[in-house]
């Protein structure tokens, strides 16, 4: 298999040798080998922004010393630049340009605070879970297995830029929680074999698909070498030819889980055991959480991910006179820590909880909508009330984790229904809590004016099922039909305007239900469904006095 450009790269000048070149570059003029190099470093640029750099500061998992958080506080003000919480529990500096992008980076590094390794071909932030080691439902405090794992790879020569492609790795020791983590390349979930916690290990989950079982279990003690055995088969065997078709889910499905196993044991000093009972529990998210000393944690939702200086500034102050400890969660969420009282003397974004946003077009070039303002086109009372969890990327690289939600949102444009306009692909069915199902893409194309009331038949059709989850919603009356199925249920019940009702019955029989309908199309030949699909889409949506931008 011929080598793809970046592994070229790669094999002509090594990512960690590149640090002695970062300051003579011209970084008003960059080459795309300059973007991967600086990408190792955490210098983020691209050829569609190339004006903009951005920093990313690893926080293993999500734990941000207040010491630290000041210290970026005090640079946003110097540099007048933004501060976002990303989905990996990171901070990224926005607003910095090619005079001072540099700059900023020394300090950084003068501060102890790194940026190594958090874009690229590098093992990413390692994540947990917010409340490691300090809820009732902890049964294994993962922080130390993490600075374990971190310790293989970060600075390391012989690792930083050399993967195949990114790889992320999350473990989680808390028996219930709110978050998941089954979309990470590895996954290291709570179980317990014969009386004694561990984890079982679940591999090659990605944006769009989700990590499948090896059939392993592993003692926390035996954590960090069997991530070295992991990383050295992935290193060794990993696919290095196109690089759509690099990430570890795409070696698992060339050679098969069975014999990637196999080729674990070359590398792991021990006996593997199968494995064990999973241990991991879905349950609703609140504000407040009782922690086992008495005290409480409190999740501060920002802003989908943005969080102004005065909001930094008065949490700060608050967390110093309090005592508390800072954690980031991958819902992009700060979390305070050793309240002694279930209250905050300050208030919070609604629906932050509930949906994971990717950077926008405010912050990234790729993203064709700002995602953090747009989602104001979203029913966010209805999202929060139901507790809903919605992934919303600003394309398909999927930064939003649309597939890894109850409703997945990707910005894209189109001029399906007339002029040029803003419209999201929506998915649906994801069990992702369970690591069972990535969700479906059922509507490639719904014009932003209308999404919102989409989403809302949507709910409404949830909450009138009966079920209290909307992930065990879609298991029971969505996820048996077939994707064209689920749209044209749902465009029918915009279409019609009467209160038809999902049952559970056959898709045949649900559409005989349909055809009963006088007002419902009935093309002559309807494979699929999608000429009544088309029908009642421009019917719909074919609008040409109202666009937006």
């Amino acid at each position: 298999m011929k080598p793809n450009k970046i592994e070229r790269l790669k094999s002509e000048y090594h990512p960690y040798d590149f640090r002695e070149k970062i300051f003579y570059l011209d970084l008003e003029d960059l080459s795309e080998e300059d973007r991967f190099y600086l990408k190792n470093w955490g210098i983020y640029n691209i050829k569609l922004m190339p004006e903009k750099f951005m920093l990313r500061i690893r926080i293993a998992g999500g734990r941000a010393e207040a010491d630290m958080l000041s210290f970026l506080f005090g640079i946003a003000r110097e540099y007048h630049l933004e501060l976002l919480v990303t989905a990996r529990a990171q901070i990224e500096l926005h607003g910095l340009n090619a005079y001072n992008v540099l700059e900023v980076w020394q300090k950084l590094q003068n501060a102890d605070i790194t940026t190594l390794q958090t874009l690229t071909d590098n093992f990413r932030n390692i994540v947990t879970d917010p409340y490691d080691g300090v809820t009732k439902e902890n049964r294994v405090e993962v922080y130390s297995l993490i600075m374990q794992m971190q310790t293989l790879f970060l600075n390391k020569e012989a690792w930083m830029g050399m993967l195949p492609r990114k790889f992320n790795v999350a473990i989680s020791g808390t028996q219930k929680s709110h978050l998941h983590f089954f979309g990470n390349d590895l996954y290291f979930a709570l179980a317990k074999k014969k009386g004694e916690w561990g984890f079982n290990l679940y591999l090659g989950g990605k944006n769009s698909e989700v990590a499948r079982k090896a059939d392993i279990f592993v003692l926390p003690h035996n954590v960090p070498p069997m991530f070295e055995a992991l990383s050295k088969v992935y290193n060794a065997y990993g696919l290095r030819g196109s690089r759509a078709k690099t990430r570890l889910f795409h070696l698992l499905s060339e050679i098969g889980m069975t014999a990637f196993v196999e080729k674990i044991a070359e590398f792991y000093p021990y006996a593997m055991e199968k494995a064990g009972a999973l241990q991991h529990e879905k349950c609703t998210f609140t504000s407040f959480v009782e922690l086992k000393d008495g005290t409480f944690g409190y999740c501060y939702q920002t802003h989908f991910g943005k969080i102004g200086l005065k909001e930094l500034e008065i949490l700060l102050n608050y967390a110093r006179k309090e005592s508390l400890q800072i954690r980031l969660g991958v819902d992009q969420n700060i979390y305070l820590l050793g309240l002694k009282e279930k209250s905050v003397p300050f208030e919070t974004d609604t629906g932050s909880s509930h949906i994971v946003a990717c950077a926008g077009s405010a912050y990234c070039g790729l993203s064709l909508w700002d995602v953090k303002a747009e989602t104001t086109y979203l029913p966010l009372k209805k999202i929060e009330q139901h507790n809903i969890q919605v992934g919303f990327s600003g394309c398909l690289k999927g930064c939003g984790r649309h597939h890894h939600a109850d409703i997945g949102l990707v910005g894209l444009r189109t001029n399906v229904f007339g002029d040029t306009q803003k419209a999201a692909r929506v998915f649906l069915g994801g069990e992702y809590s369970s690591g069972k199902a990535a969700a479906r893409l059922i509507f490639h194309a719904v014009p932003l004016q209308h999404l919102s009331s989409l989403l809302e038949v949507i709910i409404e059709e949830f909450e009138t099922s009966g079920v209290s989850d909307f992930e065990r919603f879609c298991g029971v009356y969505m996820n048996p039909h077939s994707s064209n199925f689920v749209a044209l249920w749902f465009l029918a019940k915009l279409y019609l305007k009467v209160p038809i009702r999902l049952e559970v019955l056959p898709e045949a029989k649900l559409y005989e239900k349909l055809l009963e309908h006088s007002g419902f199309p009935k093309p002559e030949e309807d494979e699929n469904y999608i000429e009544s699909i088309k029908i009642m889409m421009h019917a719909l949506w074919d609008d040409a006095l109202t666009r937006t931008s």
